[in-house]
């Protein structure tokens, strides 16, 4: 079997074994600092979502491995839930005799000798802590090349592609004069620089200072060798913050979704994603670039390889790319899931929030309440997955969930408030649309 991050669409079967990768590309786990281990751990809560959501994207003769979390008593009828709406909604469906549950904290140690006899074993990305399964060290380096801000920046601009203009220091080069010139001139023109290390998806490696000792402080707790990049930051005000993931086969490169990034208080929360998207001929051009920059860097299985692209778009429609990713992206789960059972596209909102525990229930009634399919009316709503790791908020216990609704998102929104108790979805309250 051929094991990798291959494209969702697969016609043979796949086994998902999907954990939280991103921080074993870059770094030991057993030697993470203090705010790195609470990252880690906070990434292993969200992927146990991404986990369900697999349990939708997959069909019968797949199987998917899951946080061994999700047997447990209290969780094990909610997982069946999920599949029962998924079923509903008009998904296939992973079936719950193809799931292999393995440990939360060494989850691929835990799956070695338990893979199933399938086509494709499909990671999220070709990382560290999966090196068990994959056991390819030139695959494991061209994804540190492919996933790296600062191999991005070295090469990209030789490669015809427009980035922000970018300075590669350490953490100990903060101190140095061309630093300081750097700096001075972009907090001079901009007020403020974006800061980026390696590390955790969904930006908590991006960090914006205005000046030089609020560099020095968010890179305090690292080694003196630590990488920093420090980036012209766009003026949103003249910008939109785009998304969108291409798929890169051996022969050629297909954009699969466009999406633009939604914000709740200056923090990540989600995508907007438009039923259709309308690139200009100059526009495409620069997405598809990116991706032959990709493969010329290595990958592109026949299968498909995901790439996905972080850029903005400026007033006169010029793009602007800041970084890549090749792996599968949080928003590649929700457009491959819409793609599904409408094919013909959807305007949608999906964005990861939280639930107390104790009303799960009552939001699992909601959303079946607004199934999509042929009746549906102003709005439908999915929950793509659900987090076994409950979180502390307010001396409440609370669980994370994956909600994607269709169609009218202010319907939706004052069907929430009309149904579910306060302190339900609160996020979903945060997010305002593109105009």
């Amino acid at each position: 079997m051929k094991v990798g991050s291959y494209f969702p669409v697969q016609a043979g079967s796949a086994f998902y074994a999907m954990g939280a990768d991103d921080c074993s590309l870059f770094f030991d786990l057993d030697k993470l600092t203090e705010k790195q281990q609470i990252d880690h751990q906070a990434n292993i809560a969200l992927t146990a979502a991404l986990q369900v959501a697999l349990i939708a994207l997959g069909k019968p003769a797949d199987w998917v491995g899951m946080f061994e979390e999700f047997a447990k008593p209290e969780w094990a009828p909610v997982v069946e839930r999920y599949r029962r709406q998924f079923r509903a909604a008009g998904y296939a469906t992973i079936p719950p005799e193809h799931v292999v549950f393995g440990r939360r904290d060494d989850f691929y140690d835990s799956l070695v000798g338990r893979v199933p006899d399938v086509d494709l074993v499909n990671l999220y990305m070709v990382s560290g802590s999966n090196a068990v399964l994959h056991r390819d060290p030139v695959a494991l380096a061209v994804s540190r090349n492919l996933n790296s801000k600062f191999h991005f920046a070295a090469h990209a601009p030789a490669f015809g592609i427009p980035v922000p203009e970018t300075y590669v220091t350490t953490k100990a080069g903060l101190d140095d004069p061309a630093t300081a010139a750097f700096l001075d001139r972009h907090l001079a023109e901009d007020g403020a620089v974006m800061l980026k290390i390696s590390g955790l998806a969904g930006a908590r490696n991006v960090t914006v200072v205005d000046s030089l000792n609020a560099a020095r402080d968010y890179v305090a707790q690292y080694d003196d060798t630590m990488d920093v990049l420090l980036q012209k930051k766009l003026n949103l005000a003249d910008y939109t913050e785009m998304t969108c993931d291409l798929r890169v086969t051996d022969t050629e490169v297909s954009i699969a979704n466009v999406r633009q990034i939604l914000f709740a208080e200056g923090v990540w929360v989600g995508n907007y994603i438009p039923a259709t998207y309308h690139l200009t001929a100059a526009q495409e051009g620069a997405l598809l670039r990116v991706g032959e920059y990709a493969r010329h860097h290595g990958i592109g299985a026949p299968e498909g390889n995901n790439c996905g692209i972080d850029y903005f778009v400026g007033p006169a429609g010029e793009i602007v790319v800041t970084e890549i990713n090749v792996r599968w992206t949080g928003g590649l789960f929700p457009t491959q899931a819409i793609a599904r059972i409408k094919p013909q596209g959807a305007e949608a909102v999906v964005c990861f929030d939280v639930v107390p525990t104790d009303q799960i229930g009552a939001y699992l009634d909601f959303v079946e309440a607004y199934p999509p399919g042929p009746e549906e009316g102003a709005f439908s709503t999915v929950s793509l997955g659900f987090s076994p790791f409950e979180q502390d908020i307010g001396g409440r216990p609370h669980v994370y969930v994956w909600h994607l609704v269709m169609g009218d998102y202010a319907a939706f929104h004052k069907a929430k408030l009309a149904t579910l108790a306060p302190g339900v979805l609160p996020t979903t309250d945060l997010i305002r649309l593109p105009a």
